[in-house]
């Protein structure tokens, strides 16, 4: 058990208070100390920013932030600004138990502690870029030396105790690299590449100034505020969608944006008596550099990047949260290039917590949202399979094993008298034109899904060395066969009427069985088409079957997205909502690697 602090009467979220410790040293010190906050914060030595966190966790796996401060001779002073915005308001993949700031340092000499709520200040829903932390309009009575720790009316804190178990971070600390943009037309500064950066701004004089950041605008103002569609063309259009951050500014005001932003461009519109000085730091996990000869290869590269963060996400524009479809390819992605696992390690084990009675697994986690999608369920014992086959039986496949057996238990559960799988809750599939919301026609029957089964099963048999999950995948095969494929047409349908055909069911066959009687059709017949994400099934099984020109002729899809303007690659070939999606990136598994593939 922990004591924590938090404002006097813990006030009802969205709220962001600042915490303050003012004390000194003697002599120059470097004073280690940890910290947690919930739901995160940012701590700033003296005015400037020192560091943030604590690593985005879930409510079973809290984690506290290590660091240290080097501070001279005299007074200093610590404050910690701590968001505190509820489920209502704070990010998608922002969880929370209770909202607090957790301090320590073992010398104690950080003791007496002092808040003040964050004042002068209105929150408001971010557009189109939805579920990232909210926009923020900043009066003239917020108190500009909040972060210093002066002035405004501190009280003191009240502690209570917090149950939850800290646990040592499992990450690496985050880049924070300073970058500037390197064009500017207007009021709109471009980076060389996409960004994903902390900013910190200083206005002077007297006026307002908005800011938004975007990744491309469009080529005209239809937009779609559903699906958040327009058309971009060559990423060089006059129309720009999306809400400002907006500051009144009257005299001096520093600050520091409370959480990163992403895209190509920032847009910085300042009343004529308003002067701004824009210093802006790349955030991301801190790979390696690594050399690449093709601007395609760099794009799908940078792309990984700005989606791995304190966890995998799918984009850093909107959302950003873990999926597991997603996280399965950018995990294999980095085995492939890369000897630190920490980050897909941390996924699976994440991944694992969010495993439902049932046996189920959440789709996406950490998150404050419920998504089940039954085919990321079973992916997720594919995602394992792979980290199992780089890393063998280790203590972290041991801690798991048990909720993956009661994942293969869920799968059994939900046989029908006619052997196949039949699941509940949102059964998507992939993003195609023909399919409603990603799911085939067939709903609960669909074949691609039925596949997914047999995959999930032979991974399961191969990580326990369990011959009954073996003899269930082999009983779930013959099924599909018996009830899906057409001979004289030589394919799977996706529907046990044999009225739609997609890539999907052949893709899927040919990695169960690479000599499995589709190849032919596959290359002739016209079918639903894979998107970028499920063209890492498609590659997997051309790799797999030796269908190499089928593999060249698919790849030939990515050569084009230079010509669009791209810096990173997107979600969809076609009109995307983001142009930043790290499930295209897996056209760098056609790389040779350094490392043992799985």
């Amino acid at each position: 058990m922990k004591l924590w602090m938090r404002p006097a009467g813990a006030p009802e979220p969205p709220y962001i208070v600042a915490f303050r410790c003012r004390f000194s040293v003697a002599h120059a010190s470097s004073i280690p100390f940890r910290f947690s906050a919930d739901e995160c914060c940012q701590l700033f030595l003296d005015g400037k920013w020192l560091l943030s966190g604590p690593e985005r966790g879930i409510p079973q796996r809290w984690y506290y932030q290590q660091g240290s401060m080097d501070v001279a001779p005299g007074e200093h002073v610590l404050v910690a600004r701590v968001l505190c915005f509820g489920k209502e308001w704070t990010a998608y993949g922002q969880m929370s138990i209770q909202h607090g700031f957790y301090f320590e340092d073992p010398d104690g000499i950080l003791q007496t502690w002092e808040y003040q709520l964050l004042e002068g200040c209105e929150f408001r829903k971010p557009f189109p870029d939805w579920g990232t932390f909210p926009r923020i309009s900043v009066g003239t009575s917020y108190n500009k030396e909040m972060l210093e720790g002066r002035s405004g009316n501190w009280q003191p804190v009240e502690f209570f105790n917090d149950e939850r178990k800290l646990f040592a971070p499992d990450l690496p600390l985050m880049r924070r690299e300073a970058i500037q943009p390197v064009a500017k037309s207007g009021s709109i500064h471009t980076f060389s590449t996409y960004a994903c950066a902390w900013a910190s701004y200083k206005f002077t004089g007297s006026g307002q100034v908005k800011i938004r950041w975007f990744e491309a605008p469009y080529c005209t103002e239809e937009f779609d505020d559903v699906w958040l569609k327009g058309e971009k063309g060559r990423r060089d259009g006059a129309f720009i969608v999306g809400n400002h951050d907006e500051f009144e500014v009257d005299g001096e005001l520093v600050w520091h944006d409370f959480w990163w932003h992403a895209g190509c461009h920032v847009e910085i519109i300042a009343d004529e008596g308003v002067s701004v000085d824009a210093r802006f730091y790349q955030t991301g996990y801190p790979f390696p550099p690594l050399k690449l000869d093709s601007e395609l290869h760099r794009m799908a590269l940078h792309t990984l990047q700005c989606c791995s963060m304190e966890t995998f996400l799918d984009c850093p524009w909107y959302e950003q949260l873990m999926y597991i479809g997603d996280s399965r390819i950018t995990a294999r992605i980095v085995y492939h290039l890369f000897q630190d696992h920490r980050l897909p390690e941390k996924a699976l084990r994440i991944f694992s917590l969010s495993q439902q009675e049932d046996g189920s697994l959440r789709s996406h986690y950490p998150s404050k949202g419920m998504q089940k999608i039954p085919s990321f369920t079973l992916i997720y014992l594919l995602m394992l399979q792979d980290y199992f086959k780089v890393h063998g039986k280790n203590s972290l496949i041991l801690e798991i094993l048990p909720r993956a057996e009661k994942i293969g238990a869920y799968i059994l559960r939900h046989r029908g008298a006619d052997g196949l799988l039949r699941f509940p809750d949102w059964n998507f599939i992939d993003w195609t034109a023909e399919w409603d919301n990603g799911v085939p026609p067939a709903g609960a029957e669909n074949c691609p899904l039925q596949w997914f089964g047999v995959l999930a099963l032979r991974a399961l048999a191969k990580i326990t060395e369990a011959e009954e999950w073996l003899q269930a995948a082999k009983q779930l095969q013959a099924r599909i066969h018996e009830h899906y494929y057409v001979p004289e047409r030589g394919l799977y349908a996706d529907d046990l009427q044999h009225q739609s055909f997609s890539e999907h069911a052949q893709v899927l066959a040919l990695l169960a069985d690479p000599a499995a009687p589709v190849k032919e059709a596959l290359a002739c017949e016209t079918l639903i088409e894979c998107s970028i994400y499920f063209s890492f099934y498609y590659l997997e099984a051309c790799r797999c079957a030796g269908l190499t020109e089928l593999a060249a002729k698919r790849l030939q899809k990515w050569e084009s997205l230079p010509e669009q303007g791209l810096k990173t690659l997107p979600e969809e070939f076609v009109q995307p909502r983001s142009d930043c999606h790290a499930w295209g990136a897996h056209i760098l598994l056609e790389l040779p690697s350094p490392n043992q593939q799985p």
